[in-house]
C-alpha cells in the first residue's frame, strides 16, 4: 500500500520559488501549496493540513506560529532565513518553543536543490542517520570532498573573483548530495572532524594545483576548529600538502572562528603564528560578532578579518551598520588586514561595501557554493561581465 502524499505549505509571495521547491519535493512524494498572504493562513492551515510549514521570521513569524499552534496535526516548521543567527530567528525559535512546535530546520534564502533535499528528506522517511563507521567509509572512498564558494575582490574594473572558501560536501552513491550539517555534528562527537578537515584540504590544495597548471591564480580559504589547529602536527602537514601538490602557502587561508578565540592560550596563537611564519594566511572569521575585543588583531597574528554576514547583509538600508563597516575597514588598513565581507547577498550590498571601500566579499550575491568543474564556468563568466 502506497504511503499518503506529504503535503508542504509555504507562506510566502513569491511564486517563482513556489513552483521550483514544489518542483523539487514532487519526487518526495510532497504536494506543495502556497499562503499567499497572512488572511489566507488560517484558510490554508485548516483546509490543506500541511505536514511542515516554510515561512520567513522577519516577516509572517508572529501570525504564522500562533495560528499553527491550533492545528494539532501540523507537524515541523522550516523558516526561510538570511542569517540563522538573527534575531528574528532567535524570536521566532523561542516563540515556537513556547506553543510546543518543532523548529526542524532553516533554509538559507534563496532556497537551493540541495539545502531543500536535506529538508524534504529529514521530513519523510527518506532521513538517514549516518554513523561513524558509514562517515569514515566516506572518508576512505574520497566521498566527502570540496565545494568552493567564490570569493570577489575589488578592481578598478569592477569586482572579480580571485579566489574562493572550501566547504565540505559528502556524494553519497545512494542518498546524493549530503550537506554538513547531517554528518558534521557525529564527526565531531566522535573524533572525526581531523580527518574531513583533511580531505577538504587535500582535495583543495589538488584544486589549486590544477588551476595554476591552467594559468589561473586563486586562493582559497578553508575553516578549522580551534582545537585541530592546536595539533602541533598540523603546520607540518599543511606543508606537506602544499609541496606534494605544488601550491605556494600564500594561496590558502587558515579561517578561524571568532568564537573559537575567546579561550584561546599561548599555544594556540603560537600555531596561528608558525603558520603565518610558514607563509599560509590566517583569518578571523565573523569578525563584529561581538565575541572577541579588538585587541585580538595585535595579539594574534592574523593577514585577514571576515566581517560577519549580520553586519554585510544590513549595509543598504542600515546606517549603524555601514559606520560600523567603515570603521573596520579602516582599521584594519594600517594593521595591514585584508577585510573580507561574509554573507553578501544582493548587488546593494556589494555596492555598499564598494562604496566604503571594502576589498573582498562573498555570499550568494556571488555565487552559492560549487563543484570544481561548475566554479569554473561561473569563474570566467563573472570575470568576463566584469572585465
Amino acid at each position: 500500500m502506497a504511503s499518503p502524499a506529504r503535503r508542504l505549505l509555504f507562506v510566502a509571495d513569491d511564486r517563482e520559488t513556489v513552483e521550483f521547491c514544489a518542483s523539487v519535493a514532487e519526487p518526495f512524494g510532497f504536494i506543495v501549496r502556497r499562503a499567499g498572504d497572512r488572511a489566507g493562513l488560517a484558510t490554508a492551515l485548516d483546509s490543506f493540513g500541511p505536514d511542515a510549514v516554510l515561512f520567513d521570521p522577519d516577516t509572517d513569524g508572529g501570525d504564522v506560529l500562533p495560528a499553527m499552534s491550533k492545528i494539532p496535526a501540523t507537524g515541523a516548521v522550516f523558516m526561510l532565513v538570511g542569517l540563522p543567527e538573527s534575531r528574528s530567528v532567535r524570536r521566532a525559535a523561542q516563540l515556537a518553543a513556547e506553543l510546543g512546535l518543532t523548529v526542524a530546520g532553516l533554509l538559507a534564502r534563496p532556497v537551493l536543490q540541495e539545502g531543500l533535499e536535506v529538508a524534504l528528506r529529514a521530513l519523510s522517511d527518506e532521513a538517514p542517520s549516518y554513523t561513524p563507521a558509514e562517515i569514515a567509509e566516506a572518508v576512505m572512498r574520497g566521498d566527502i570532498t570540496a565545494w568552493y564558494q567564490p570569493q570577489v575582490r575589488r578592481t578598478a574594473e569592477g569586482w572579480r573573483i580571485d579566489g574562493a572558501e572550501a566547504l565540505a560536501r559528502w556524494q553519497h552513491p545512494d542518498h546524493g548530495l549530503i550537506l554538513p550539517d547531517a554528518f558534521i555534528p557525529t564527526a565531531e562527537a566522535v573524533g572525526q572532524i581531523a580527518a574531513i578537515t583533511d580531505c577538504v584540504l587535500r582535495t583543495s590544495l589538488e584544486q589549486l594545483g590544477v588551476w595554476r597548471r591552467a594559468g589561473t591564480r586563486l586562493r582559497v580559504c578553508a575553516k578549522l576548529t580551534p582545537d585541530l589547529v592546536t595539533d602541533p602536527d598540523f603546520p607540518d602537514r599543511l606543508v606537506t600538502l602544499t609541496r606534494e601538490y605544488d601550491v605556494a602557502p600564500a594561496f590558502l587561508v587558515i579561517q578561524v572562528p571568532e568564537a573559537g578565540l575567546q579561550d584561546a592560550d599561548a599555544g594556540f596563537r603560537a600555531m596561528l603564528a608558525r603558520l603565518r611564519v610558514l607563509g599560509f594566511g590566517v583569518a578571523m572569521e565573523h569578525f563584529g560578532a561581538g565575541v572577541s575585543s579588538a585587541s585580538e588583531l595585535y595579539q594574534t597574528p592574523f593577514s585577514e578579518l571576515k566581517l560577519d554576514g549580520r553586519i554585510s547583509m544590513r549595509l543598504p538600508e542600515d546606517e549603524d551598520a555601514a559606520r560600523f563597516a567603515r570603521a573596520v575597514v579602516a582599521m584594519a588598513e594600517p594593521l595591514g588586514l585584508t577585510v573580507t565581507a561574509e554573507a553578501v547577498e544582493t548587488q546593494e550590498s556589494l555596492a555598499a561595501l564598494a562604496e566604503i571601500g571594502c576589498e573582498r566579499a562573498q555570499g550568494y550575491a556571488v555565487s552559492r557554493p560549487l563543484p570544481a568543474t561548475e566554479f569554473q564556468a561561473v569563474l570566467r563568466e563573472w570575470n568576463r561581465l566584469s572585465a
